[in-house]
């Protein structure tokens, strides 16, 4: 079985970016994209050695170790909390090939000060 996710076949990064925008508003409430902007601003290729312990462990099974992923990560801006930007990295784990989004993660800090990364929304389990 192959498995798909949030299909954006031929969808360039702004417009994946304004599709995965409401899931990131609805994480991080009244977020807003500005208009033509990507959260988006670099790409790269990584193999399931490098993400296996991003992706939970109830979808390992569907990849291999030759299983290759394209990644994508930037900047979005939350909010100013006293005069400071609250700004988190945005991740983005799609297949190889760019059809299908995977997951929409985002890096924060929790309260002992340790960098975490929480997924948003797992679009595997959309199927």
């Amino acid at each position: 079985m192959e498995i798909q996710g949030l299909e954006v076949k031929g969808l360039d990064v702004v417009e994946i970016s304004q599709i995965l925008e409401k899931y990131v508003a609805d994480y991080f409430n009244g977020y807003e994209l500005s208009t033509g902007r990507s959260m988006f601003m670099e790409d790269y290729v990584l193999h399931f050695d490098e993400v296996n312990e991003l992706i939970p462990a109830k979808h390992h099974h569907h990849f291999t170790d030759d299983s290759k992923f394209t990644c994508m990560s930037g900047y979005i801006i939350i909010d100013y909390v006293a005069g400071k930007v609250d700004e988190r990295v945005a991740m983005l784990l799609m297949d190889e090939h760019s059809t299908y989004v995977y997951m929409l993660c985002v890096q924060e800090v929790d309260e002992k000060g340790v960098e975490k990364t929480v997924i948003i929304k797992d679009f595997m389990d959309s199927q």
